[in-house]
């Protein structure tokens, strides 16, 4: 996945049905769910430029499908979501479409555990470009595929030796001005140890050759982390890790010449749960790592974000959460530029019946970089949301939520296993997600 700042050019209107073939369900626990999503947004810096700033408001309809069969060893969940988006406001008025479709699986035996997704996407998105002024955000349409397999092994009754490999490919398509985004593509394999030290601590090494290509820069890296997990009590759980990377890149100054260049460095990652009651639940989490993106580089992004959600009743929940980014991006002629990324939202979501739901809110943008050229441009977003029958918590891309998988393994959040799972369980590999724990379409509903 690139390294990205995400701004939803659609808000929404949502309604979800469910059907299930009696047959599917009976013999193979198959379930299928279908519905549409449509979403309504109105931002007054569309394509957040510091100067020229353009109103637009953006509607969108998706409809889409998800599949699950679970058995007591195994899970296979599926998503199929395609979306018509118009945008009213810059002149012309235009229209778009976005997709998802995501695959993940699971299977679990006596002492191993067998997980692998797929996952594609095409949405309109903030991205780094390296412009004669500096590296800035402009907005793009991506297209991004990402695959993931692993495998754990229990070779003790406390260790567990795993290994990972992945694949990914970025293309771009620049909404506006006559700029140049780079795709990008690459993969990695490596290896992970786990060790649990009881059943509210564990611990997890990982080292991750990689390999990255771009339009003009090419090369490999290797990232090294050391992670711990420990849930201090059932309301609070804690995740650290800390790690190196060290890459190897030569890129393209132009037709006849390049620049090879070798870095090293640290990261670091982690997050905090925290339930102060059951109506009030605290998130926030922190990472430093290496990111693709549309600069052609392997760029250094740091970001943290913290969230806080209040169940004022059975039916009221509030939400108020904030973000920051920093990312370093190597210039192709030496050096490097920097951009800073600042959000932050506030909404409410009401459950005015047993099966609707309304969420709205609003989000505020802004951002500056290093090159005084540069300048620093703002958005503000609002956003009103309605869904029926939605299977998961919300329907809304909440600021605090885990992020993507990323296109590369780094530092970042561990999770401790499922135990309800057995002695299958266990730390999620780097860069994937574990198998879903609520309905099946939950893990969709995460930007």
């Amino acid at each position: 996945m690139p390294s990205r700042v995400t701004m939803r050019s659609t808000a929404v209107l949502v309604a979800y049905a469910t059907a299930t073939v009696p047959s599917l369900a009976a013999a193979q626990e198959w379930s299928l769910r279908s519905g549409f999503t449509a979403r309504g947004e109105y931002n007054d810096n569309y394509f957040f430029t510091p100067t020229g700033a353009e109103l637009a408001f953006t509607a969108s309809a998706s409809p889409f499908v998800t599949a699950a069969r679970r058995t007591e060893a195994s899970e296979v969940t599926a998503l199929l979501a395609i979306g018509a988006n118009r945008v009213w406001g810059p002149s012309p008025t235009s229209d778009y479409l976005s997709a998802r479709v995501g695959l993940t699986g699971s299977l679990r035996e006596e002492r191993s555990t067998w997980m692998g997704d797929f996952s594609f996407a095409r949405n309109p998105e903030l991205q780094n470009e390296i412009t004669p002024a500096g590296t800035v955000l402009t907005l793009a349409n991506s297209n991004s595929a990402v695959l993931n397999g692993a495998y754990a092994y229990e070779i003790a009754e406390r260790w567990r030796l795993g290994v990972n490999a992945g694949a990914f490919n970025n293309q771009y398509d620049r909404v506006q001005g006559g700029g140049t985004l780079q795709n990008n593509r690459g993969y990695y394999a490596g290896g992970t140890v786990t060790y649990a030290y009881s059943e509210r601590t564990q611990l997890k090494l990982a080292a991750m050759p990689s390999y990255y290509a771009s339009d003009v820069t090419r090369g490999d890296s290797v990232t090294a982390t050391l992670g711990v997990v420990h849930e201090f009590s059932p309301q609070l759980t804690i995740s650290g890790s800390i790690g190196g990377f060290w890459s190897d890149m030569e890129t393209t100054q132009d037709t006849v010449s390049s620049n090879r260049r070798r870095d090293s460095g640290w990261l670091y990652g982690g997050d905090i749960r925290y339930a102060y009651s059951e109506r009030t639940q605290f998130a926030a989490g922190l990472s430093e790592n290496l990111v693709p993106s549309g600069t052609g580089t392997l760029d250094k992004t740091d970001s943290a974000t913290a969230s806080v959600s209040h169940r004022f009743s059975d039916r009221f929940t509030g939400h108020l959460g904030a973000g920051y980014t920093r990312t370093v991006v190597p210039a192709r002629l030496g050096g490097s530029s920097k951009s800073n990324y600042y959000t932050g939202e506030t909404g409410v979501t009401y459950r005015f019946a047993e099966r609707w739901a309304l969420d709205c809110g609003y989000r505020y943008s802004r951002a500056d970089y290093s090159q005084s050229a540069g300048g620093e441009p703002r958005a503000n977003i609002f956003f009103v949301s309605i869904g029926y029958n939605w299977p998961g918590a919300s329907f809304t891309d909440w600021l605090g939520t885990r992020a993507d998988t990323q296109g590369l393994p780094g530092a970042g959040p561990l999770s401790l296993p499922d135990r309800s799972r057995g002695a299958s369980g266990s730390v999620e590999p780097t860069g994937m997600r574990g198998p879903p724990e609520g309905p099946p379409s939950d893990q969709f509903t995460i930007p």
